[in-house]
């Protein structure tokens, strides 16, 4: 097994924010297709409010919000010859450290395959809530790595496409699709691009190819070696 630190090849932060007289945060907020705010983070950036989700009173009614982190890495330099066989991601946190749970969840923002490198609001909805690559983080640390162990499902996507797209957010009321009460503040700090703490898989892999080796041939280069088609292999040794 070898291992590696893929860094993020893009990251940003999308956002809804609604205010009315009368509000739904579940179907206004939540799961509108569309939010109201985008941005591309391209240079080191501290958000004390980078994963977000509010519903509060306001003038005149309430206002409600989302703010959501899609992430992109591409992994092809690693799959085009390994198979991933774990992973975990690496989300480096700003400011005080909260209870507020967090989890990863599939994403098709930057063109879904890193097509493009900048959000659009219209990227607030591209994400999966029914397929989770992770497990809830149940507090959030502030000026420490918050770290992810990826499911088989994300590590199946990596090996089948050769990139990671997700979303880290918010857990108990985002990811779980409850409402929550007036009042609600929930937040955690992201430092975007830190010069030494990056967003970062760090994966595991293995050589793709055969499963042994042969008198100390990578097992990648054994058919070379004795000259015969792994399909005629039988035949040449009588089995």
């Amino acid at each position: 097994m070898a291992s590696s630190a893929v860094n993020a090849t893009y990251q940003g932060r999308v956002g809804n924010v609604v205010n009315a007289a009368l509000l739904n945060w579940l179907s206004s907020v939540r799961n509108a297709s569309t939010g109201t705010y985008a941005i591309t983070y391209t240079s080191n950036t501290l958000v004390s409010n980078a994963i977000y989700v509010t519903y509060i009173s306001s003038r005149g009614g309430y206002q409600g919000s989302a703010f959501r982190v899609p992430l992109f890495f591409d992994v092809s330099s690693i799959t085009a010859s390994n198979t991933i066989t774990a992973a975990t991601l690496k989300v480096w946190g700003y400011g005080s450290a909260f209870s507020t749970d967090t989890i990863v969840v599939k994403g098709t923002a930057w063109g879904g395959n890193g097509s493009t490198s900048t959000l659009s609001t219209s990227d607030f909805g591209n994400l999966d809530f029914s397929t989770a690559y992770s497990s809830k983080d149940l507090a959030w640390g502030g000026a420490t790595y918050n770290d992810y162990t990826l499911n088989a499902t994300a590590i199946s996507d990596m090996n089948t496409n050769g990139y990671l797209n997700c979303f880290v957010i918010e857990g108990d009321y985002d990811y779980d699709g409850d409402s929550p009460s007036v009042g609600t503040i929930l937040s955690a700090g992201i430092e975007f691009l830190d010069p030494t703490n990056k967003i970062k898989l760090d994966l595991t892999y293995s050589p793709s190819g055969y499963g042994n080796d042969v008198i100390g041939v990578a097992s990648a280069n054994i058919n070379s070696v004795i000259g015969v088609a792994s399909a005629d292999i039988s035949t040449v040794i009588g089995v």
